[in-house]
Protein backbone atom coordinates (compact mmCIF):
# COMPACT_ATOMS: atom_id res chain seq x y z
CA UNK A 1 0.00 0.00 0.00
CA UNK A 2 1.39 3.65 -0.60
CA UNK A 3 0.90 4.67 2.88
CA UNK A 4 3.12 2.23 3.79
CA UNK A 5 6.00 3.52 1.92
CA UNK A 6 4.76 7.08 2.13
CA UNK A 7 5.35 6.81 6.47
CA UNK A 8 8.69 5.14 6.60
CA UNK A 9 10.36 8.91 5.65
CA UNK A 10 13.13 10.85 7.27
CA UNK A 11 12.71 12.34 10.54
CA UNK A 12 14.21 15.84 9.32
CA UNK A 13 10.81 17.32 8.22
CA UNK A 14 12.16 19.06 5.48
CA UNK A 15 14.23 16.16 3.52
CA UNK A 16 10.84 15.08 1.60
CA UNK A 17 10.98 19.04 0.34
CA UNK A 18 14.43 19.56 -0.14
CA UNK A 19 15.77 16.99 -2.33
CA UNK A 20 16.17 17.52 -6.16
CA UNK A 21 14.98 14.06 -7.27
CA UNK A 22 11.92 14.49 -5.35
CA UNK A 23 11.24 18.33 -5.01
CA UNK A 24 10.52 19.01 -9.04
CA UNK A 25 10.38 22.85 -8.18
CA UNK A 26 14.07 22.13 -7.02
CA UNK A 27 15.04 20.59 -10.17
CA UNK A 28 13.84 22.86 -12.35
CA UNK A 29 15.53 25.43 -10.57
CA UNK A 30 19.02 23.96 -10.40
CA UNK A 31 18.35 23.50 -13.82
CA UNK A 32 18.94 27.43 -14.89
CA UNK A 33 21.75 27.84 -11.92
CA UNK A 34 24.60 29.59 -13.20
CA UNK A 35 28.53 28.16 -12.14
CA UNK A 36 28.36 31.26 -9.42
CA UNK A 37 24.89 30.62 -8.37
CA UNK A 38 25.96 26.71 -7.52
CA UNK A 39 28.95 27.79 -6.49
CA UNK A 40 27.25 29.33 -3.42
CA UNK A 41 25.08 26.76 -3.06
CA UNK A 42 27.93 24.01 -2.90
CA UNK A 43 30.18 26.05 -0.80
CA UNK A 44 30.91 22.86 1.05
CA UNK A 45 31.94 20.92 -2.25
CA UNK A 46 30.86 17.93 -1.38
CA UNK A 47 27.47 16.52 -1.38
CA UNK A 48 26.90 16.26 2.39
CA UNK A 49 27.44 19.87 2.74
CA UNK A 50 25.55 21.01 0.42
CA UNK A 51 22.38 18.85 1.85
CA UNK A 52 23.75 20.34 5.05
CA UNK A 53 23.38 23.90 3.54
CA UNK A 54 19.82 23.08 2.41
CA UNK A 55 18.36 20.98 5.04
CA UNK A 56 20.03 22.97 8.21
CA UNK A 57 16.90 25.05 10.11
CA UNK A 58 18.18 28.75 10.82
CA UNK A 59 16.96 31.86 12.63
CA UNK A 60 17.84 33.85 9.76
CA UNK A 61 18.12 33.28 5.78
CA UNK A 62 21.11 31.94 4.23
CA UNK A 63 23.43 32.88 1.32
CA UNK A 64 21.88 29.86 -0.41
CA UNK A 65 18.62 30.22 0.36
CA UNK A 66 18.46 33.68 -0.86
CA UNK A 67 20.11 32.53 -4.13
CA UNK A 68 17.50 29.53 -3.87
CA UNK A 69 14.46 32.29 -3.53
CA UNK A 70 16.16 34.37 -6.50
CA UNK A 71 15.77 31.54 -8.79
CA UNK A 72 12.89 30.04 -7.81
CA UNK A 73 10.95 33.27 -9.05
CA UNK A 74 13.23 34.27 -11.91
CA UNK A 75 12.92 30.64 -13.30
CA UNK A 76 10.80 30.91 -16.90
CA UNK A 77 9.62 27.22 -16.48
CA UNK A 78 8.07 28.17 -12.96
CA UNK A 79 6.43 31.55 -13.77
CA UNK A 80 4.64 30.18 -16.69
CA UNK A 81 3.24 27.50 -15.28
CA UNK A 82 -0.56 29.25 -14.44
CA UNK A 83 -2.47 28.61 -11.60
CA UNK A 84 -3.48 25.31 -9.77
CA UNK A 85 -7.31 25.89 -10.36
CA UNK A 86 -6.82 25.80 -14.09
CA UNK A 87 -4.35 22.85 -14.16
CA UNK A 88 -6.57 20.70 -12.13
CA UNK A 89 -10.10 22.14 -14.85
CA UNK A 90 -7.64 20.68 -17.60
CA UNK A 91 -6.90 17.12 -16.10
CA UNK A 92 -10.40 16.13 -15.08
CA UNK A 93 -11.38 17.03 -18.87
CA UNK A 94 -9.06 14.52 -19.95
CA UNK A 95 -9.35 12.18 -17.29
CA UNK A 96 -13.67 12.45 -18.50
CA UNK A 97 -12.72 11.62 -21.85
CA UNK A 98 -12.18 7.79 -20.41
CA UNK A 99 -15.21 5.79 -19.71
CA UNK A 100 -13.77 3.87 -16.72
CA UNK A 101 -12.90 6.82 -14.13
CA UNK A 102 -9.87 6.99 -12.00
CA UNK A 103 -9.81 7.40 -8.42
CA UNK A 104 -8.33 10.76 -8.67
CA UNK A 105 -11.07 12.34 -10.61
CA UNK A 106 -13.42 11.63 -7.74
CA UNK A 107 -10.92 14.12 -5.74
CA UNK A 108 -10.11 16.39 -8.27
CA UNK A 109 -14.08 16.48 -8.51
CA UNK A 110 -14.36 18.11 -5.05
CA UNK A 111 -11.18 19.77 -4.88
CA UNK A 112 -11.42 23.10 -6.09
CA UNK A 113 -14.44 25.34 -4.04
CA UNK A 114 -16.72 27.62 -5.78
CA UNK A 115 -16.36 30.68 -4.12
CA UNK A 116 -19.84 31.31 -3.48
CA UNK A 117 -20.06 28.44 -1.51
CA UNK A 118 -16.78 28.65 0.43
CA UNK A 119 -16.80 28.51 4.73
CA UNK A 120 -14.16 28.60 7.24
CA UNK A 121 -14.48 24.35 7.57
CA UNK A 122 -14.50 23.84 4.36
CA UNK A 123 -11.51 26.03 3.19
CA UNK A 124 -9.53 24.42 6.10
CA UNK A 125 -9.86 21.34 5.14
CA UNK A 126 -8.52 22.19 1.81
CA UNK A 127 -5.84 24.08 2.64
CA UNK A 128 -5.00 21.36 4.66
CA UNK A 129 -5.03 18.90 1.44
CA UNK A 130 -3.32 20.88 -0.57
CA UNK A 131 -0.71 19.05 -0.93
CA UNK A 132 1.75 21.36 0.65
CA UNK A 133 1.86 20.24 3.52
CA UNK A 134 2.08 16.12 3.25
CA UNK A 135 5.10 14.90 4.11
CA UNK A 136 4.61 17.54 8.12
CA UNK A 137 1.61 15.93 8.41
CA UNK A 138 2.78 12.53 7.61
CA UNK A 139 5.89 12.92 9.93
CA UNK A 140 3.10 14.28 12.82
CA UNK A 141 0.73 11.24 12.31
CA UNK A 142 -0.24 9.79 15.80
CA UNK A 143 -1.75 6.20 16.58
CA UNK A 144 -4.88 6.66 17.56
CA UNK A 145 -4.82 4.44 20.33
CA UNK A 146 -2.30 6.67 21.56
CA UNK A 147 -4.97 9.54 20.73
CA UNK A 148 -7.01 7.80 22.78
CA UNK A 149 -4.55 7.58 25.98
CA UNK A 150 -3.45 11.22 26.08
CA UNK A 151 -6.86 12.25 26.06
CA UNK A 152 -7.74 9.72 29.07
CA UNK A 153 -4.87 10.92 30.84
CA UNK A 154 -6.16 14.54 30.69
CA UNK A 155 -9.39 13.44 31.67
CA UNK A 156 -8.19 11.59 34.81
CA UNK A 157 -6.81 14.68 36.84
CA UNK A 158 -10.26 16.61 35.79
CA UNK A 159 -12.46 14.01 36.96
CA UNK A 160 -10.28 13.36 40.14
CA UNK A 161 -11.06 17.64 40.89
CA UNK A 162 -14.80 17.30 40.82
CA UNK A 163 -16.45 17.52 44.04
CA UNK A 164 -19.41 15.95 42.96
CA UNK A 165 -19.12 12.41 44.63
CA UNK A 166 -20.69 10.32 41.28
CA UNK A 167 -18.01 12.33 39.73
CA UNK A 168 -15.27 11.10 41.55
CA UNK A 169 -16.25 7.60 41.29
CA UNK A 170 -16.55 7.62 37.73
CA UNK A 171 -12.64 8.69 38.11
CA UNK A 172 -11.84 5.10 39.48
CA UNK A 173 -13.66 3.64 36.79
CA UNK A 174 -11.71 5.81 33.94
CA UNK A 175 -8.39 5.03 36.11
CA UNK A 176 -8.78 1.29 35.47
CA UNK A 177 -9.89 1.49 31.88
CA UNK A 178 -6.40 3.27 31.79
CA UNK A 179 -4.38 0.30 32.43
CA UNK A 180 -5.64 -1.70 29.89
CA UNK A 181 -3.14 -3.06 27.32
CA UNK A 182 -4.61 -1.53 24.55
CA UNK A 183 -4.43 2.16 25.47
CA UNK A 184 -1.50 1.91 28.44
CA UNK A 185 0.94 0.02 25.33
CA UNK A 186 0.11 2.60 22.80
CA UNK A 187 2.85 3.70 20.94
CA UNK A 188 3.69 5.54 17.79
CA UNK A 189 5.77 2.59 17.10
CA UNK A 190 2.79 0.47 16.06
CA UNK A 191 2.71 3.27 12.99
CA UNK A 192 5.95 1.52 11.55
CA UNK A 193 4.32 -2.19 11.90
CA UNK A 194 2.02 -3.95 9.77
CA UNK A 195 0.66 -5.62 12.93
CA UNK A 196 -3.33 -7.27 12.27
CA UNK A 197 -5.97 -4.67 14.42
CA UNK A 198 -7.03 -6.40 17.47
CA UNK A 199 -10.67 -5.40 16.68
CA UNK A 200 -12.26 -7.64 20.06
CA UNK A 201 -10.14 -5.62 22.14
CA UNK A 202 -10.58 -2.18 20.83
CA UNK A 203 -14.44 -2.86 21.08
CA UNK A 204 -14.12 -4.25 24.74
CA UNK A 205 -12.21 -0.67 25.68
CA UNK A 206 -15.08 1.28 23.86
CA UNK A 207 -17.69 -0.78 25.64
CA UNK A 208 -16.53 -0.03 28.67
CA UNK A 209 -15.73 3.85 27.62
CA UNK A 210 -19.38 4.51 25.97
CA UNK A 211 -21.51 4.22 29.32
CA UNK A 212 -18.74 6.21 31.17
CA UNK A 213 -18.93 9.26 29.08
CA UNK A 214 -22.60 9.27 28.29
CA UNK A 215 -22.77 10.23 32.37
CA UNK A 216 -20.33 12.74 32.40
CA UNK A 217 -22.23 14.12 29.25
CA UNK A 218 -25.45 13.78 31.26
CA UNK A 219 -23.37 15.53 34.28
CA UNK A 220 -23.01 18.54 31.92
CA UNK A 221 -26.24 18.98 30.70
CA UNK A 222 -27.73 19.57 33.74
CA UNK A 223 -25.32 22.00 34.64
CA UNK A 224 -26.10 25.34 36.44
CA UNK A 225 -27.53 28.10 34.54
CA UNK A 226 -24.11 29.65 34.44
CA UNK A 227 -22.82 26.94 32.40
CA UNK A 228 -24.80 26.57 29.45
CA UNK A 229 -24.73 27.13 26.05
CA UNK A 230 -27.08 28.80 26.09
CA UNK A 231 -25.57 31.72 28.58
CA UNK A 232 -21.90 31.01 26.98
CA UNK A 233 -23.56 31.91 23.70
CA UNK A 234 -25.36 35.36 25.52
CA UNK A 235 -21.68 36.39 26.92
CA UNK A 236 -20.33 36.05 24.06
CA UNK A 237 -22.73 38.25 22.02
CA UNK A 238 -22.72 40.85 25.26
CA UNK A 239 -19.10 41.12 24.39
CA UNK A 240 -19.34 41.28 20.56
CA UNK A 241 -22.12 44.34 20.95
CA UNK A 242 -19.82 46.15 23.55
CA UNK A 243 -16.76 46.04 20.90
CA UNK A 244 -19.64 47.12 18.27
CA UNK A 245 -20.99 49.76 20.83
CA UNK A 246 -17.75 51.22 21.99
CA UNK A 247 -16.89 51.52 17.50
CA UNK A 248 -20.47 53.17 17.70
CA UNK A 249 -22.02 50.33 15.72
CA UNK A 250 -24.72 49.40 17.76
CA UNK A 251 -27.91 50.36 19.38
CA UNK A 252 -28.10 50.79 23.31
CA UNK A 253 -31.94 49.10 22.74
CA UNK A 254 -29.89 45.42 21.00
CA UNK A 255 -27.22 45.39 24.48
CA UNK A 256 -30.40 46.05 26.84
CA UNK A 257 -32.34 43.07 25.21
CA UNK A 258 -28.89 40.89 25.69
CA UNK A 259 -28.41 41.68 29.33
CA UNK A 260 -32.03 41.63 30.06
CA UNK A 261 -32.29 37.49 28.53
CA UNK A 262 -28.51 37.10 31.18
CA UNK A 263 -30.21 38.51 34.43
CA UNK A 264 -32.98 35.29 34.80
CA UNK A 265 -30.46 32.97 34.41
CA UNK A 266 -28.29 34.42 36.95
CA UNK A 267 -31.02 34.48 39.81
CA UNK A 268 -31.57 31.17 39.10
CA UNK A 269 -28.13 30.04 39.52
CA UNK A 270 -26.19 28.49 42.75
CA UNK A 271 -23.03 29.58 42.08
CA UNK A 272 -21.98 31.48 44.91
CA UNK A 273 -20.94 34.28 43.28
CA UNK A 274 -24.14 34.48 41.35
CA UNK A 275 -26.03 36.32 44.07
CA UNK A 276 -23.67 39.74 43.36
CA UNK A 277 -23.67 39.31 39.90
CA UNK A 278 -27.31 39.09 39.74
CA UNK A 279 -27.20 42.82 41.84
CA UNK A 280 -24.19 44.10 39.95
CA UNK A 281 -26.19 42.96 36.25
CA UNK A 282 -29.07 44.49 37.65
CA UNK A 283 -27.52 48.01 38.74
CA UNK A 284 -26.30 47.75 34.79
CA UNK A 285 -29.73 47.49 33.22
CA UNK A 286 -31.62 49.99 35.42
CA UNK A 287 -28.44 52.81 34.63
CA UNK A 288 -29.13 51.61 30.87
CA UNK A 289 -33.04 52.28 31.68
CA UNK A 290 -32.10 55.68 32.83
CA UNK A 291 -30.26 56.40 29.58
CA UNK A 292 -32.31 54.82 27.13
CA UNK A 293 -34.98 57.35 28.71
CA UNK A 294 -32.76 60.46 27.54
CA UNK A 295 -32.22 62.03 24.19
CA UNK A 296 -29.45 60.86 22.47
CA UNK A 297 -28.94 57.57 24.20
CA UNK A 298 -25.84 56.88 22.36
CA UNK A 299 -23.72 59.90 23.85
CA UNK A 300 -24.56 59.15 27.44
CA UNK A 301 -23.64 55.62 27.46
CA UNK A 302 -19.77 57.28 27.88
CA UNK A 303 -20.87 60.02 30.40
CA UNK A 304 -22.11 57.10 32.78
CA UNK A 305 -19.12 55.07 32.46
CA UNK A 306 -21.35 52.32 31.45
CA UNK A 307 -18.94 49.98 29.25
CA UNK A 308 -16.01 50.17 31.50
CA UNK A 309 -19.12 48.81 33.77
CA UNK A 310 -20.45 46.17 31.55
CA UNK A 311 -16.37 44.86 31.05
CA UNK A 312 -15.95 44.92 34.82
CA UNK A 313 -19.52 42.68 35.04
CA UNK A 314 -18.04 39.86 32.61
CA UNK A 315 -14.48 39.95 33.85
CA UNK A 316 -16.08 38.63 37.28
CA UNK A 317 -18.32 36.33 35.63
CA UNK A 318 -15.69 34.56 34.03
CA UNK A 319 -13.92 34.63 37.45
CA UNK A 320 -16.23 32.95 39.18
CA UNK A 321 -16.65 30.19 35.70
CA UNK A 322 -12.94 29.26 36.37
CA UNK A 323 -13.93 28.54 40.17
CA UNK A 324 -16.65 26.09 38.57
CA UNK A 325 -16.67 22.85 39.38
CA UNK A 326 -13.98 20.51 37.00
CA UNK A 327 -16.82 18.45 35.35
CA UNK A 328 -18.21 21.64 33.89
CA UNK A 329 -15.30 23.47 32.42
CA UNK A 330 -14.01 23.61 28.90
CA UNK A 331 -11.38 22.03 29.60
CA UNK A 332 -13.47 18.88 30.28
CA UNK A 333 -15.32 19.56 26.78
CA UNK A 334 -12.59 19.88 24.57
CA UNK A 335 -11.23 16.46 26.02
CA UNK A 336 -14.70 14.85 25.54
CA UNK A 337 -15.17 16.80 21.75
CA UNK A 338 -11.56 14.41 21.23
CA UNK A 339 -13.06 11.45 22.60
CA UNK A 340 -16.21 11.53 20.35
CA UNK A 341 -14.05 10.88 17.03
CA UNK A 342 -12.62 7.72 18.76
CA UNK A 343 -15.81 5.64 19.26
CA UNK A 344 -15.19 3.12 17.06
CA UNK A 345 -12.28 0.31 16.20
CA UNK A 346 -11.85 1.59 12.98
CA UNK A 347 -11.48 4.95 14.12
CA UNK A 348 -9.07 3.68 16.35
CA UNK A 349 -6.94 1.92 13.82
CA UNK A 350 -3.34 2.44 14.15
CA UNK A 351 -2.92 3.44 10.53
CA UNK A 352 -6.27 5.17 9.92
CA UNK A 353 -5.08 8.95 10.24
CA UNK A 354 -2.37 7.97 7.94
CA UNK A 355 -5.12 6.26 5.59
CA UNK A 356 -7.15 9.47 5.86
CA UNK A 357 -3.70 11.57 4.90
CA UNK A 358 -2.92 9.68 1.89
CA UNK A 359 -6.93 9.53 0.69
CA UNK A 360 -7.16 12.78 1.02
CA UNK A 361 -4.23 14.98 -0.21
CA UNK A 362 -3.70 15.97 -2.90
CA UNK A 363 -0.44 15.37 -4.01
CA UNK A 364 -0.40 11.75 -2.19
CA UNK A 365 -3.21 10.94 -4.18
CA UNK A 366 -1.64 12.50 -7.74
CA UNK A 367 1.85 10.64 -6.52
CA UNK A 368 -0.75 7.48 -6.36
CA UNK A 369 -2.23 8.35 -9.98
CA UNK A 370 0.92 8.90 -11.81
CA UNK A 371 1.96 5.61 -10.70
CA UNK A 372 -1.02 3.66 -12.22
CA UNK A 373 -1.35 5.86 -15.03
CA UNK A 374 2.07 5.21 -16.25
CA UNK A 375 1.87 1.59 -16.08
CA UNK A 376 -1.98 1.40 -17.36
CA UNK A 377 -2.82 1.70 -21.65
CA UNK A 378 -4.77 4.40 -20.41
CA UNK A 379 -5.32 5.96 -24.50
CA UNK A 380 -4.76 9.70 -23.10
CA UNK A 381 -1.35 8.02 -20.92
CA UNK A 382 0.84 11.15 -21.79
CA UNK A 383 -1.37 13.80 -22.12
CA UNK A 384 -2.29 12.78 -18.20
CA UNK A 385 1.41 12.19 -17.14
CA UNK A 386 1.88 15.66 -18.58
CA UNK A 387 -0.85 17.23 -16.46
CA UNK A 388 -0.05 15.71 -13.46
CA UNK A 389 3.48 16.11 -13.59
CA UNK A 390 2.68 20.06 -13.61
CA UNK A 391 0.16 19.75 -11.24
CA UNK A 392 3.07 18.06 -9.07
CA UNK A 393 5.21 20.75 -9.97
CA UNK A 394 2.97 23.36 -9.13
CA UNK A 395 2.57 21.89 -5.86
CA UNK A 396 6.83 21.10 -5.40
CA UNK A 397 7.00 25.26 -6.60
CA UNK A 398 4.69 26.22 -3.10
CA UNK A 399 6.77 23.83 -0.91
CA UNK A 400 10.11 25.12 -1.72
CA UNK A 401 8.98 28.64 -1.51
CA UNK A 402 7.10 28.16 2.10
CA UNK A 403 10.91 26.49 3.01
CA UNK A 404 12.69 29.43 1.72
CA UNK A 405 10.52 32.01 2.59
CA UNK A 406 10.26 30.93 6.45
CA UNK A 407 6.21 31.02 6.06
CA UNK A 408 3.44 28.70 4.50
CA UNK A 409 2.84 29.67 1.04
CA UNK A 410 -0.08 28.30 -0.48
CA UNK A 411 -1.84 28.69 -3.64
CA UNK A 412 -6.03 29.57 -3.38
CA UNK A 413 -8.07 26.35 -4.16
CA UNK A 414 -10.59 27.88 -5.32
CA UNK A 415 -13.22 28.25 -8.28
CA UNK A 416 -13.76 31.27 -9.53
CA UNK A 417 -13.96 33.07 -12.65
CA UNK A 418 -12.56 36.37 -11.84
CA UNK A 419 -9.50 35.08 -9.87
CA UNK A 420 -6.64 34.62 -12.53
CA UNK A 421 -4.10 34.34 -9.99
CA UNK A 422 -4.43 33.77 -5.79
CA UNK A 423 -1.92 32.50 -3.01
CA UNK A 424 -1.88 33.31 0.37
CA UNK A 425 1.23 33.21 2.67
CA UNK A 426 1.02 33.11 6.55
CA UNK A 427 3.55 33.39 9.14
CA UNK A 428 4.16 34.74 12.80
CA UNK A 429 6.08 36.93 14.59
CA UNK A 430 6.17 35.46 17.82
CA UNK A 431 3.41 33.35 19.68
CA UNK A 432 0.73 36.00 19.77
CA UNK A 433 1.17 37.77 16.75
CA UNK A 434 0.18 36.28 13.50
CA UNK A 435 0.60 37.87 9.74
CA UNK A 436 -1.38 36.30 6.44
CA UNK A 437 -0.66 37.65 3.00
CA UNK A 438 -3.81 37.13 0.26
CA UNK A 439 -2.71 37.92 -3.15
CA UNK A 440 -5.14 38.00 -5.96
CA UNK A 441 -4.93 39.15 -9.10
CA UNK A 442 -8.76 39.64 -11.06
CA UNK A 443 -9.64 39.92 -14.26
CA UNK A 444 -11.59 42.82 -13.65
CA UNK A 445 -9.76 44.99 -11.25
CA UNK A 446 -6.49 43.76 -11.66
CA UNK A 447 -3.70 42.80 -8.29
CA UNK A 448 -5.32 43.03 -5.04
CA UNK A 449 -3.67 42.54 -1.98
CA UNK A 450 -4.54 42.20 1.43
CA UNK A 451 -2.37 42.08 4.64
CA UNK A 452 -4.49 40.31 8.11
CA UNK A 453 -2.93 40.79 10.95
CA UNK A 454 -3.97 39.29 14.34
CA UNK A 455 -2.95 39.86 17.75
CA UNK A 456 -4.56 39.24 21.05
CA UNK A 457 -6.01 36.01 20.43
CA UNK A 458 -8.91 38.14 18.17
CA UNK A 459 -7.89 41.91 17.40
CA UNK A 460 -7.69 42.14 13.46
CA UNK A 461 -5.56 44.46 11.67
CA UNK A 462 -6.67 44.75 7.50
CA UNK A 463 -5.22 46.93 4.91
CA UNK A 464 -6.03 46.36 1.39
CA UNK A 465 -3.56 47.59 -1.57
CA UNK A 466 -5.71 47.89 -5.01
CA UNK A 467 -4.49 50.58 -7.82
CA UNK A 468 -8.01 50.34 -9.60
CA UNK A 469 -10.39 53.20 -7.81
CA UNK A 470 -13.47 51.22 -8.83
CA UNK A 471 -12.51 48.14 -6.58
CA UNK A 472 -11.38 50.58 -4.03
CA UNK A 473 -15.05 52.70 -4.33
CA UNK A 474 -16.35 48.88 -4.16
CA UNK A 475 -14.29 48.39 -0.40
CA UNK A 476 -14.89 51.09 1.27
CA UNK A 477 -18.68 50.43 0.60
CA UNK A 478 -18.62 47.08 1.70
CA UNK A 479 -16.08 47.72 4.97
CA UNK A 480 -19.15 48.43 7.65
CA UNK A 481 -20.56 44.81 6.17
CA UNK A 482 -17.30 43.49 6.33
CA UNK A 483 -17.02 45.20 10.21
CA UNK A 484 -19.79 43.34 11.01
CA UNK A 485 -19.19 39.76 10.02
CA UNK A 486 -16.26 39.70 11.94
CA UNK A 487 -17.41 41.03 15.40
CA UNK A 488 -20.43 37.94 14.44
CA UNK A 489 -17.25 35.72 14.02
CA UNK A 490 -15.77 36.81 17.65
CA UNK A 491 -12.89 38.84 15.56
CA UNK A 492 -12.48 42.20 16.70
CA UNK A 493 -11.49 44.95 14.00
CA UNK A 494 -9.09 47.37 15.06
CA UNK A 495 -8.40 48.30 11.71
CA UNK A 496 -9.35 48.35 8.36
CA UNK A 497 -7.89 50.44 5.70
CA UNK A 498 -7.48 50.83 1.97
CA UNK A 499 -3.36 51.79 1.64
CA UNK A 500 -3.20 53.88 -1.44
CA UNK A 501 0.12 52.94 -1.60
CA UNK A 502 1.84 49.41 -3.42
CA UNK A 503 2.90 47.28 0.27
CA UNK A 504 6.30 47.98 0.94
CA UNK A 505 6.42 44.70 2.78
CA UNK A 506 6.72 41.68 1.10
CA UNK A 507 5.59 38.20 2.95
CA UNK A 508 8.84 37.24 2.20
CA UNK A 509 10.68 39.72 4.73
CA UNK A 510 9.41 38.28 7.59
CA UNK A 511 12.20 37.41 10.06
CA UNK A 512 10.85 34.07 11.82
CA UNK A 513 12.56 32.66 14.88
CA UNK A 514 13.63 29.25 15.08
CA UNK A 515 10.58 28.49 16.66
CA UNK A 516 8.55 28.68 13.00
CA UNK A 517 8.65 24.88 12.75
CA UNK A 518 9.20 26.19 9.00
CA UNK A 519 5.91 27.53 8.33
CA UNK A 520 4.05 23.97 7.44
CA UNK A 521 1.81 23.72 10.08
CA UNK A 522 -1.21 25.81 8.53
CA UNK A 523 -3.73 26.99 11.17
CA UNK A 524 -6.85 28.95 9.71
Amino acid sequence: MLYFSMINISTNKQLGIMLPNTNKALAEVLKTATPQQLQTLSEGKDIKSILHALLQERTQHSKSDAVLLDLLKNNPTLKSLGKVSDTIHDLLKTLKSDATPLPIEKVLKHFLIDIKHISEPVLKEKLENSGIFLESRLKNADNPKLTLKTALDSLLPLLEKSHIPAVKALAKELNALRLDPVISHASNKELLAATKQNTHALEAVLKRLEPLLASLQNHRNHADPLYSKTFSSLLKQTTQLLNAFQMKQSSPAVLHETLNTLLPMLQNSNVPESKTLSSLLNNIIKTLDTIMAAPQPQHRLHERHLPQQIERFLEQVSSALQKSDAVYSKELGTVLQTLKHLNTPQKLDTHHQIKEIVAQDLKAVLLQASDDIAKSTHPNQSELLKQMDKLALQIDYYQLMSHLCNASSVYLPLSWEQLEEGNITLNHHDEETFYCDIDLKLKTYGELKLRLILYDNNQLNLHLFSESSDLKQLLKEHIPLLRSALIDADITPREIRIVEAARSTAATSYQTPSHLKMGFEVKV
